[in-house]
């Protein structure tokens, strides 16, 4: 026996509470700051990435006078090498001295191919060709990831500050 009173089911889902102030407020500072460190590490990448390829920039050769480790952790190294630089079709003419960036520990008098690192950074150069151009898209990569998950936050957190419309 069935009643004559039909019963519907509610079609409205029970709300879900909101997290705390607090919580909302630490997730869109996480969000904020993910997207600052992504949107720098691709912008960084960006820049740096592009003269890696040696498709920019001035190109030629760096000789290596000496390297030194500028980490005086001990754990990690970071040479930097300073010697001269020859820029492509140049002569002895044509020669300055600078810095290799982002170097390994190479020995006295080893050439390197090399672009100059920054518009306008007289005497800084890095490393060109495969493993350059590589690990600035891995990490330009890394960076993208970083941003999208800040996105993803900020949007999430920004949404749950939204009042609840009432009819």
């Amino acid at each position: 026996m069935s009643s004559a009173i039909a019963r519907e089911q509610s079609k409205k889902r029970p709300k879900e509470p909101k997290p705390a102030w607090g919580w909302r407020v630490a997730g869109l500072i996480l969000g904020l700051v993910l997207t600052l460190v992504g949107a720098g590490a691709v912008f960084l990448n960006g820049v740096q990435g592009v003269p890696a390829t040696g498709l920019v920039g001035t190109r030629g050769t760096f000789t290596v006078d000496y390297c030194i480790d500028t980490n005086h952790s001990r754990k990690n190294s970071d040479y930097e090498c300073g010697g001269d630089f020859t820029p492509r079709g140049g002569n002895a003419d044509d020669v300055w001295s600078g810095r290799l960036e982002n170097a390994d520990d190479y020995a006295a008098g080893e050439k390197r191919d090399v672009v100059e690192s920054w518009v306008g950074s007289d005497g800084h150069f890095r490393e060109v060709g495969v493993g350059a151009a590589l690990g600035s898209v891995v990490w330009f990569g890394i960076g993208l990831v970083i941003l999208a998950m800040g996105v993803v936050q900020v949007r999430k957190w920004a949404k749950s500050f939204k009042r609840s419309q009432r009819h």
